[in-house]
């Protein structure tokens, strides 16, 4: 097959008339030049052409967070002098500080609660101490209740010691040996042991009491030093987020970049944040170049594809790269694809805002194809003429994309005829179709 194709394509075949003798004397003029081809399966590289842009990579805006003064301006350290402020143009590095400000409100709440950390730190050191106290008071209530017990020991042993002696006394009495009188004296040393157990008994009740008590002192200082350590933390959270806020005071650099726009001066009062922001700073390198690619290409387009640049300010050599990425999505309003490629900026000759011309390369899959001469219109409709029974037929054509050069196609209908019909590179066509007319005479070629 494909050495057929190769041996019918591309034959051009100079055509006329042949001459016949004139009646008046005019001379005939000569038929058009044609080329006679056949279709062939090629694959075209599409090159989209669209002008765009160059923008950082980032471009952040700086805002003030809290209505406030600017205290001072951050100092540019490229720059002679020693004095000189950042501005726009200020290269600056990732946290150097841009600007200070003042906000006069928050720095004394911050003192107003750095002053209450340190009394909560002194109440919960108060209560700690009061912890160690209460742990000696009922070490101390323990003791009582231990001694307590010892007493009842040894006033349980003196009754114990008396009702013995009573029941020996009481025996010598039944016998006659002794009066009644002896009796009624241990009797009476007996209640007394007695009396003295049940003091002993009491003062153990009130030492185990003190025990409860002092435990519950000691328990009561334990939750003391619970809620002032409580307290405590509250109050370094507080002074934790007053710093924080005093952290919006001081505007730093994001990244290391290029100041490109500054909206303040020493003394300024900042009452809303504002739509330009404070300072926006510009990441230089890489930076990226922005194309708008028409609907008609959106689906060529994808990461990867390489495409040049031509930065006409610069008037050098067109740069290359790589698509980097695509919107994916096109805009509702313009119905294009936004295309992204980043290129090395070392030096910053590319610079944001710089008009470009890129030519994106998209690799279209094989498919019949025609030279682009032979195509025609009727109307708004594509054509070509193909060529049966030695004629031009004029026939609608249904067109892919072409490279300049060739154009890709898909199907032929010839007029009146209802349905569509698929290339398969039998077919003849004569071009260029802008010298031609529907059933013009086209000879065979000489062989």
């Amino acid at each position: 097959m494909r050495s057929r194709l190769t041996l019918v394509a591309l034959l051009a075949v100079p055509l006329g008339c042949s001459p016949k003798a004139p009646t008046s004397g005019a001379v005939a003029p000569a038929a058009p030049a044609v080329t006679i081809v056949r279709p062939e399966k090629r694959a075209i590289n599409r090159v989209i052409e669209q002008p765009g842009a160059i923008v950082p990579t980032e471009e952040t805006r700086l805002f003030a967070k809290f209505p406030g003064f600017v205290k001072a301006i951050g100092l540019d350290s490229t720059k002679p002098g020693g004095d000189r402020r950042i501005d726009i143009g200020s290269r600056v590095t990732a946290g150097q500080l841009l600007a200070e400000l003042a906000i006069p409100e928050v720095e004394q709440e911050a003192k107003q609660k750095a002053a209450l950390v340190r009394q909560s730190e002194a109440e919960v050191d108060q209560a700690k101490k009061a912890l160690v106290a209460s742990d000696a008071g009922v070490a101390s209530a323990h003791a009582q209740v231990a001694e307590a017990k010892a007493g009842m020991s040894r006033a349980q042993a003196m009754v114990d010691r008396w009702q013995s002696e009573l029941t020996r006394i009481s025996g010598l009495v039944q016998s006659g040996v002794i009066d009644s009188q002896t009796r009624d004296e241990t009797t009476n040393q007996l209640k007394a042991a007695e009396a003295g157990r049940n003091e002993v008994a009491a003062k153990v009740t009130s030492a185990e009491a003190g025990v409860r008590k002092s435990q519950a002192d000691k328990d009561k200082a334990v939750a003391d030093v619970a809620a002032y350590e409580a307290r405590l933390e509250v109050a370094k959270a507080e002074v934790g987020r007053l710093a924080a806020l005093l952290g919006y005071a001081r505007i730093t650099a994001p990244y290391d970049g290029v100041v490109t726009h500054r909206a303040i001066n020493t003394g300024d009062f900042l009452s809303t944040p504002g739509k330009e922001g404070m300072f926006s700073v510009a990441r230089p390198d890489p930076v990226r170049v922005v194309v708008q690619v028409p609907e008609a290409d959106a689906g060529l387009v994808s990461e990867g594809l390489p495409v040049k640049v031509i930065v006409q300010a610069l008037r050098g050599p067109e740069l290359t790269g790589t698509i980097t990425r695509t919107s994916w999505s096109l805009e509702p309003g313009s119905r294009t694809l936004r295309a992204e490629l980043d290129l090395p900026n070392k030096d910053g000759r590319l610079r944001p805002g710089m008009y470009v011309y890129a030519r994106i390369t998209a690799a279209l899959p094989e498919a019949w194809a025609v030279p682009a001469a032979a195509l025609g219109k009727v109307g708004d409709d594509p054509m070509i003429h193909l060529v049966e029974g030695g004629k031009a037929v004029r026939t609608l054509v249904q067109l892919l994309r072409g490279d300049g050069q060739f154009t890709q196609v898909t199907r032929h209908k010839k007029p009146g005829a209802a349905e569509w019909t698929d290339f398969t590179g039998s077919e003849v066509v004569a071009t260029p179709a802008a010298a031609l007319t529907d059933g013009q005479a086209i000879p065979a070629p000489s062989p």
